[in-house]
């Protein structure tokens, strides 16, 4: 209410501006559209869309809020986690959100226990709690989306019947369930906008009722017109001339892309993924859950009396004298401090295996225009010699960009990038404060040893995704493509002409590519400017007073171009 209240009274600001021209051309406009007639029209299939090389013709899951709203809903719902339980299984499953229960009463046991614990750090109490919020909020974010995208261009209102609405409304068993059957937790899932909405009058709610039947509607015929215009345009319809390799010989069939894509998949399914990164994860989650206790080892432990020590002794240094609330705390967090760190870094393998399935995506595509290689991979192969295979092409490479998980993976690599920019500013503040006893501290040491992890992630992560983009952005195919072109014309004289257009369109086609390149790309992700640079800065800065503090001059790395 309070948006709409601000848009009217900008739009009042604006009409002081406003002459008698600008009035009547808006009038004009107005009523000029109603008035026009009209005749039923088709969608051109034999044309393409900048939308097509870009990506976005084959639509993904987007949220359906906004990431503020979405942050705010996955915190209530970890920090009330018995109350949306049932969410919760809807979401995972009952086994898993059963254990999820089991570690929010441990977290809650763990923090009665730490104010009677003397010799627990922190860290141990307050890591796992921030773990398990960062993975509920990550875990709302990748399930609350939409799963069709419409068109922007529906007829977007149609009168009919209350009762013709009801035959034509989705099913509401088949749509999910609310967050809680308690109205009282779901108004603390809304916005103070949300609330006062809700406060309406009856004729308020008569127009909300009639707005919702038109919705509805409109939702119907929107899922109609995608699907002619899906029958219409689809470049899935159009069919290539391609070369297989069956039993070594050499034959010819005409595909398309979605058959191409399916073997392209199919050879991506064949590999088999490494283990190396999971391995590692394991190792990561082993040494921060033990962190705790070798610390405590490591100051009270002395050496030179080491051999003489039993182990009863190695285990009270490094777990404290004999007490069932201390010994309950450390397992607890113990148990914790496995699970959601393991988890957290499974998360981490996840995205790491689906960055490299990006990958192997792009390096099949790049074998297409390539016998040799198209005949190793067994895959197709087909030449860049019509417009037809040129725009085929363009299909190919924007329906494999779009394949496999997006949103979901790029909200986990967003998580990860951020909790490392946020560790490195704790440490290179903590270096700052107190550097001579910065290894004094559990809790640094804890920060390290994440921040190493997520480094060799995110540099596993940028190291793929840059991979991913020069395969896709390569333009040696098409300055190949161009020369096998001159060739023809030197062997066909009489098709000059004709392969001299198609090689204009691969010189378009060059150009195009490079215009839709996003210069800010981070690990693979196309991210915000702004953003962009004052990470750079903020990171670089603080690197630069670390250095500037400890080796007792004054260097300024943010002013250094990348």
């Amino acid at each position: 209410m309070k948006t709409i209240i601000k848009l009217l009274l900008l739009l009042q600001i604006g009409a002081y501006d406003q002459q008698v021209w600008e009035k009547s051309l808006e009038q004009a406009d107005l009523n000029g559209l109603d008035s026009k007639p009209k005749k039923t029209g088709h969608i051109k299939s034999d044309l393409i869309d900048v939308d097509l090389v870009r990506g976005s013709t084959f639509s993904k899951a987007k949220p359906e809020s906004p990431w503020t709203a979405l942050t705010r809903k996955g915190l209530v719902r970890v920090l009330l986690f018995p109350f949306f339980f049932h969410w919760w299984i809807q979401v995972t499953s009952r086994s898993i959100s059963s254990c999820i229960l089991v570690l929010y009463f441990l977290q809650v046991a763990a923090v009665a226990l730490y104010l009677e614990v003397p010799g627990a750090c922190a860290s141990e109490v307050f890591g796992p709690m921030c773990l398990l919020l960062l993975l509920g909020t990550v875990h709302c974010q990748i399930v609350s989306t939409e799963s069709s995208r419409w068109p922007s261009g529906v007829g977007a209102s149609i009168k009919v019947k209350p009762r013709e609405v009801e035959r034509l409304r989705p099913n509401v068993g088949s749509r999910p369930a609310s967050d809680t059957d308690d109205t009282m937790w779901e108004e603390l899932l809304q916005g103070p906008d949300s609330a006062s909405t809700a406060s309406s009058d009856s004729e308020g709610n008569g127009r909300y009722n009639a707005g919702m039947v038109k919705l509805d509607v409109i939702y119907c015929v929107s899922f109609q017109n995608q699907l002619s215009w899906l029958q219409a345009c689809h470049p899935s319809k159009d069919r290539v001339s391609a070369i297989i390799w069956e039993q070594g010989e050499c034959k010819k069939a005409d595909m398309s892309v979605l058959e191409i894509s399916g073997i392209i998949l199919t050879r991506v399914k064949l590999v088999e993924q490494g283990m190396g990164y999971l391995m590692l994860g394991g190792l990561m989650t082993a040494t921060l859950a033990l962190l705790p206790f070798v610390f405590r080892l490591a100051q009270r432990l002395d050496m030179s009396s080491l051999c003489s020590l039993s182990l009863a002794e190695v285990v009270e240094m490094a777990v404290g004298p004999p007490d069932v609330q201390a010994y309950a705390f450390f397992f607890i967090t113990t148990v914790q401090r496995v699970c959601l760190i393991g988890l957290f870094f499974f998360m981490m393998c996840v995205a790491e295996r689906t960055y490299k399935q990006r990958l192997l995506f792009a390096k099949y595509f790049s074998h297409l225009t390539s016998a040799r290689k198209a005949k190793k991979s067994e895959i197709p192969h087909f030449r860049l010699k019509k417009v037809q295979n040129i725009k085929m092409w363009l299909s190919l490479r924007s329906f494999l960009r779009r394949r496999g998980p997006q949103r979901s993976v790029d909200v986990i690599v967003s998580t990860i990038f951020l909790l490392a920019l946020s560790i490195s500013f704790i440490i290179c503040a903590q270096l700052l404060h107190s550097h001579e006893t910065f290894l004094e501290s559990m809790t640094n040491w804890e920060l390290l040893v994440w921040a190493s992890s997520l480094i060799l992630f995110l540099l596993r992560l940028a190291t793929l995704g840059s991979e991913t983009n020069c395969k896709y952005s390569n333009s040696s195919v098409l300055l190949t493509e161009q020369i096998n072109l001159y060739l023809k014309m030197e062997k066909k004289p009489n098709k000059k002409e004709e392969l001299n257009i198609v090689n204009n369109v691969l010189k378009l086609a060059t150009k195009l590519m490079k215009e839709l390149d996003t210069p800010f790309r981070l690990l693979g992700l196309t991210v915000n400017p702004l953003i962009y640079n004052i990470t750079r800065v903020v990171i670089l800065s603080a690197v630069s007073a670390v250095v500037s503090d400890l080796f007792g001059f004054n260097i300024r790395l943010w002013k250094i171009k990348s």
